[in-house]
């Protein structure tokens, strides 16, 4: 049993896109941080030991008793949920990704559906989501000859507090200029559909292969419960935002765990100090717990949802 609150101390990841500019919620680095990670198998966590190892030795009284792990090990981890955050100076590659059928038989790990929440956008800075209008596979195979590809996708420009759901399949890219949290199933796997000719992998037959061909609803519509405002739930996550000043208790939940992201504020969790830029865990074992906020704060919650018939 593990009663008290976990924080997942985060892993860095270098890209060409990445950024030297990652306040507040992260010191300066003189190398081009693109991505940090906090709940890979892999991340290490305030118990010395890593999340991985937790899950082997905790099993249910950790994750829940409504919460299955992957089978076998995908490319990041069998703990379901991966929150990292990104920052981009570069626009990432035209980019898409397998659902769970595909990506279990041509991958051996889980597809990937994700989440974007907005955290900072400079002037001008854009998403792409799926496609202008519905097209072919035909229509797409040619316009990667050149670069029109750009042309068939939707962008829009983003903004701070906006958040968009990335259902599997969906072709998708970040642009330059962007702090994203980025909520997701444990999975890296990615396909590359285009990469503005930089010298790296293309996965275009597998890319097509996976493609959802239509327009993509656009930046997600909060939905008001309890706490704070819904901002996606699917199979594999559901996600909530609040904002909040002084205390608040709650406690785990046997049946799943929680992740707490804090993007604004400080204060303390289960009497041990927070700040923004942190990820905790609550397991599903945990006792009553306070937050006490000693500024106001912006916190995700995202969790793995019951089953809905």
């Amino acid at each position: 049993m593990i009663s008290k609150p976990i924080q997942l101390l985060p892993s860095r990841h270098l890209k060409v896109w990445g950024s030297t500019d990652l306040a507040p919620w992260f010191d300066a680095n003189e190398e081009q941080i693109g991505e940090y990670w906090f709940s890979a198998d892999g991340n290490q966590t305030s118990l010395g030991k890593t999340l991985g190892d937790l899950v082997d030795t905790y099993g249910a009284a950790l994750v829940g008793s409504d919460v299955k792990l992957a089978e076998s090990k995908g490319s990041s981890g069998r703990f379901p949920i991966l929150v990292k955050f990104l920052f981009t100076t570069g626009d990432l590659s035209v980019q898409v990704h397998p659902d769970n059928e595909y990506g279990w038989k041509h991958e051996n790990s889980p597809g990937k559906t994700e989440m974007w929440y907005v955290l900072r956008a400079d002037p001008g800075a854009r998403i792409a989501l799926g496609f202008k209008e519905t097209v072919g596979r035909a229509e797409v195979s040619k316009a990667l000859e050149s670069e029109a590809i750009i042309d068939l996708l939707c962008w829009v420009e983003a903004q701070p507090g906006q958040s968009y759901f990335v259902k599997a399949g969906t072709v998708h890219a970040l642009g330059r200029g962007l702090a994203v949290c980025e909520i997701q199933q444990n999975s890296d796997v990615t396909y590359r559909l285009y990469d503005y000719g930089r010298p790296r992998e293309l996965h275009v037959e597998k890319s097509l292969a996976v493609a959802d061909p239509n327009p993509h609803p656009g930046a997600s519509k909060p939905e008001k419960t309890q706490n704070g405002v819904r901002l996606a739930t699917c199979a594999f996550f559901e996600t909530e935002l609040t904002h909040f000043m002084g205390d608040r208790t709650a406690t785990g939940d046997p049946s799943r765990f929680q992740l707490l992201i804090f993007t604004r504020g400080k204060g303390r969790i289960g009497g041990m100090p927070f700040q923004l830029g942190e990820c905790w865990l609550i397991p599903a074992s945990c006792d009553p717990y306070t937050i006490e906020a000693s500024e106001p704060v912006e916190m995700l919650k995202t969790f793995v949802p019951p089953v809905r018939n």
